[in-house]
């Protein structure tokens, strides 16, 4: 997996095509028809409820305590992709 940020979005016969660019060189990524493409909102209390499907990204310290900054939670049927 490589980091990168979208540069152009246009719309192609069999899809979408995503140029993005990284390191300093640009790629054009096909995205079939059907892929969920998703992107990150402020969340309130209330969607985090039992059932919603979450991730939570954390690190292990040393001392084998666990710690996030944030949780990712699913709204509106849309489940995070990760």
């Amino acid at each position: 997996m490589t980091n990168a940020t979208v540069a152009n979005a246009v719309k192609a016969v069999d899809g979408q095509t995503v140029t993005v660019t990284y390191k300093g060189k640009e790629k054009k990524i096909s995205v079939p028809a059907g892929t969920p493409v998703v992107t990150f909102a402020p969340a309130v209390e209330a969607d985090l409820k039992s059932g919603a499907t979450v991730f939570v990204p954390s690190e292990k310290a040393a001392d084998g305590t666990i710690s996030s900054s944030r949780v990712v939670v699913g709204t509106n049927g849309v489940q995070p992709p990760m």
